[in-house]
């Protein structure tokens, strides 16, 4: 894994339309959900808006590992980026208010969708192939 982003993974991360999040509980139980996330690549952040598990996990333990892939039969082609993050829940202010119009932009199903909170997971460090 390294730190720096290259044009490709920030690429890759924006246009991705699903992305698994994994996190874990209080015990270390993993869990991983799929979640659609929007994605700043100025400031190395995921944005997920999500209220169940994940939340959670992420509010008492805010570390967590995403997942953008693509599987191809033709192994060749496969590709897609894992990231570590730090995740933080974002209640108001310009940053709720940035994650909430990327969310709409990106995902349609958002547009009449009331955010209280999002969930910001920041890209510490991550590994890539087939970019």
């Amino acid at each position: 894994m390294h730190v720096r982003l290259s044009q490709k993974e920030k690429r890759y991360f924006d246009r991705a339309r699903v992305c698994r999040v994994g996190s874990a509980d209080s015990r270390g139980t993993p869990h991983v959900a799929p979640l659609c996330h929007a994605f700043d690549a100025a400031r190395r952040t995921a944005y997920v808006a999500t209220s169940g598990r994940t939340a959670r996990n992420l509010r008492r333990r805010p570390t967590a590992t995403l997942a953008c892939d693509e599987y191809f039969e033709d192994w060749s082609r496969l590709r897609g980026v894992v990231a570590r993050a730090r995740a933080h829940v974002v209640r108001r202010g310009p940053e709720l208010d940035r994650a909430v119009r990327l969310l709409k932009k990106k995902y349609k199903q958002y547009a009449d969708y009331e955010f209280d909170e999002a969930i910001a997971l920041r890209i510490a460090r991550v590994s890539s192939w087939g970019l």
